[in-house]
């Protein structure tokens, strides 16, 4: 009976979840309300594909956002492309044992990455799409 019970919240979860990405994926903005709105679906689409619980959602977003933050200045210092893609990876490698320690196994962390990797590329589709349109 209690198994059957959190299967319920999973399934219902899961549902809010996705009607969430749905809605917003189709709200973006330009601007900062644009990426604030992005963020927020890049959130729940990395919780979704992770299967995260509300536990390690806690941990792991806080230690998310400091990588990102990371990751962003990387990207904007000056330098050269393989210094930058450089100091992209050292930042990856840095945070893959913070990551591990929430997530409990490196399969997950790398889930993390793929996952990741899989909502920019969602992201840049869906702008190519608007483009076309407009």
């Amino acid at each position: 009976m209690k198994f059957k019970k959190n299967f319920d919240m999973k399934k219902k979860l899961t549902l809010l979840l996705v009607i969430f990405i749905n809605i917003n994926y189709f709200c973006f903005a330009q601007g900062q309300d644009g990426n604030k709105k992005a963020e927020s679906v890049q959130i729940a689409y990395i919780t979704k594909e992770l299967a995260l619980t509300p536990g390690e959602s806690e941990k792991l977003w806080p230690i998310y956002n400091n990588y990102k933050n990371e990751i962003r200045s990387a990207i904007k210092a000056n330098g050269s492309q393989i210094e930058m893609e450089e100091k992209v990876l050292n930042t990856k490698k840095k945070y893959k044992n913070d990551f591990q320690k929430v997530l409990g196994s490196e399969e997950r962390v790398n889930k993390l990455f793929e996952a990741e990797k899989n909502f920019r590329e969602i992201l840049r589709q869906e702008l190519e799409r608007r483009n076309r349109r407009e």
